[in-house]
């Protein structure tokens, strides 16, 4: 992705295709903090639409180096989009919310303890 493009701009249709439009605060449910890294922190959730619970990864992309953290957060939603494995969680999807994405995940094995 050239450096040029601006920070949460989906102007570009590959891009856009990526994020959701819903609003993710009225999706997701009960989010308690279950992590924290240098790319933003892990919640606790339960998706409202399946009841399912999920992992919510917020990674902030507003602020100093906002293109690169743009540019890592498009870089993770299409690793994650190709992901294939009984081990790993299973994508959701990515939604933008106030220069944040919202990167939902499953986790495939935690179904069998619930």
């Amino acid at each position: 992705m050239p450096s040029s493009v601006r920070a949460g701009s989906l102007k570009d249709p590959e891009v856009a295709e990526l994020f959701f439009r819903e609003d993710p605060e009225k999706l997701f449910t009960d989010l308690r903090e279950i992590g924290h890294g240098s790319f933003g922190a892990v919640y606790f959730a339960h998706d409202i639409r399946t009841n399912e619970v999920v992992a919510i990864k917020k990674m902030s992309y507003s602020g100093k180096q906002s293109n690169e953290k743009w540019q890592d957060i498009v870089k993770e939603v299409k690793f994650l989009q190709k992901l294939r494995h009984p081990n790993t969680v299973e994508y959701r999807g990515c939604y933008l919310r106030e220069h944040t994405a919202w990167v939902s995940a499953c986790a495939k094995w935690y179904r069998f303890y619930q």
